[in-house]
C-alpha cells in the first residue's frame, strides 16, 4: 500500500477532492493509495520522516528537508502557482505605526512563509530584536489571532489570505506582501517508489479538469534541476540558521 499526504494547510480545506487524488492514483499506478491527512506542520513532518508517508504535496521548506534528509525526490510543482506572504494586522497600518516590542503571530517557524517574513522585516528595517514571536501551528489560526488583536503583526501564506472572507480580508490591513514568484509547494516521493516515479510523475501531470478544479489548480509541471538548487539553497541557509540559534 502507498500512503499519501499533504501539506496541513491543504489538509483543512478542498479535502474531498485530496481523498479523490488518491483514488485517481490509485487507478492510474494500479497500486492501493490510502491518504491520510495531518492537523499540524509537526505532525505531518514527524509521519514523513519516520517513514509512514511515500507520496507527500509538501511546502517549500519540507520538501527540500525531506530530500536531504531522507531521500525524498520532488517530482511535480503547481503551474503557474507560488507562494507569497502577507504580513497583516488588525490593529495596524502600516510599519511606521508598530511599537516595541512588536508582538508577532506565525504559523510554524520551520516555513518558508516564516522565513520570507522575516526577510520582509529586515528590509523594512525592522529590527528583529525589538519582534517577540508566538507560533499557532497553521495560517487560518495566524489570522484569527490577529482578528482577536492577541499580536501586533502576523505572517499568513498569501493564499490563505486570498481565499478567506470578504469580512475577514475588511477587517485585516496589509502592511507588506512579498512578490518572488518562485517558491512553490511540490508533489515528492520517498526513494522507495523510484521504480514508479514515471508512471507517478505522469498521473499528477494529467490530472482532469474536475480533480484539479476539486483541489484548486490549474495543472502541474516538472520542476527544473535549476528550481530545485534555488530554493534549496534558501532553505539549507535558513536551516543552517536554525541549527546555529538552536545549539
Amino acid at each position: 500500500m502507498i500512503r499519501f499526504s499533504v501539506d496541513p494547510n491543504y489538509a483543512g480545506k478542498n479535502l474531498p477532492g485530496w481523498f479523490m487524488v488518491a483514488s485517481y492514483l490509485q487507478k492510474s499506478i494500479g497500486q492501493r493509495v490510502k491518504f491520510i491527512p495531518y492537523k499540524d506542520f509537526d505532525e505531518a513532518r514527524n509521519a514523513v520522516l519516520s517513514g509512514e508517508i511515500d507520496i507527500v504535496y509538501a511546502n517549500p521548506f519540507d520538501w527540500v528537508f525531506f530530500m536531504n534528509e531522507i531521500g525524498f525526490l520532488p517530482i511535480a510543482r503547481p503551474r503557474n502557482h507560488f507562494d507569497e506572504v502577507i504580513i497583516c494586522s488588525k490593529k495596524y497600518k502600516s510599519y511606521l505605526e508598530l511599537t516595541k516590542p512588536i508582538n508577532i503571530i506565525s504559523a510554524h517557524k520551520k516555513t518558508f512563509v516564516h522565513m520570507v517574513g522575516l526577510f520582509l522585516l529586515e528590509k523594512a528595517e525592522i529590527d528583529l530584536d525589538s519582534c517577540k514571536f508566538n507560533f499557532s501551528g497553521s495560517y487560518q489560526s495566524v489570522i484569527k489571532n490577529v482578528l482577536q488583536s492577541e499580536y501586533d503583526i502576523g505572517f499568513v501564506l498569501s493564499e490563505v489570505y486570498e481565499k478567506s472572507s470578504v469580512i475577514i480580508k475588511n477587517q485585516l490591513n496589509i502592511l507588506d506582501v512579498s512578490n518572488d514568484g518562485f517558491v512553490f509547494h511540490a508533489f515528492c516521493i520517498s526513494p522507495r517508489l523510484i521504480e514508479l516515479q514515471k508512471s507517478i510523475t505522469e498521473s499528477i501531470l494529467n490530472f482532469n479538469s474536475k480533480l484539479l478544479d476539486d483541489i484548486g489548480f490549474e495543472g502541474f509541471e516538472t520542476i527544473s534541476e535549476d528550481e530545485i538548487f534555488t530554493i534549496s539553497s534558501l532553505a539549507n541557509e535558513y536551516i543552517g540558521s536554525l541549527n546555529r540559534e538552536a545549539s
